[in-house]
């Protein structure tokens, strides 16, 4: 009798688990890696580069600087872009994901240059990008300069 208790239990936790369904665990859809990216920082071009040649590693231009070493590794710059505005001044944007599972506050900031890598004016103030965890956000800046503004160079370090 033991044994047919046993059989019929059995028979009956197979009927109520086999309606269930499986649990699966999905990855996020944001997952980022770091390396494609330093791959290109590497590649030769258009850079800010010292009056004394080996003081200092050029600085690529027409791109992002991550000037704080906390979050190298929590944000990944997706794209940077530029365009004229209809009055001509150039407005400068930075596409970037947030790697993390916690939110993040980045600040930027841009430097704009003439031709000869000579500022056309003053360093924006530092604007505040919120990501939620792994989210996209976009930080944006224009110059006021409608003339002289050849390229630009975007700095990110984590909000304060």
């Amino acid at each position: 009798m033991n044994a047919s208790l046993i059989a019929v239990a059995l028979t009956g936790a197979a009927i109520l688990t086999s309606g269930c369904e499986k649990q699966v665990a999905l990855a996020p859809d944001v997952a980022c890696d770091f390396t494609p990216m330093l791959t290109a920082m590497k590649q030769p071009g258009l850079a800010l580069v010292p009056p004394v040649p080996g003081t200092m590693t050029p600085i690529p231009l027409n791109s992002v600087s991550m000037t704080d070493g906390a979050i190298t590794n929590k944000v990944l710059v997706q794209s940077t872009s530029a365009r004229r505005t209809e009055t001509q001044t150039v407005q400068v944007f930075a596409r970037m994901t947030n790697c993390t599972d916690f939110p993040l506050q980045v600040e930027g900031r841009t430097h704009f240059f003439d031709d000869n890598q000579v500022p056309v004016e003053p360093v924006s103030a530092w604007q505040r990008v919120f990501l939620p965890a792994r989210s996209i956000g976009t930080y944006q800046e224009s110059s006021t300069d409608a003339r002289d503004v050849k390229t630009y160079l975007i700095e990110f370090r984590e909000g304060r």
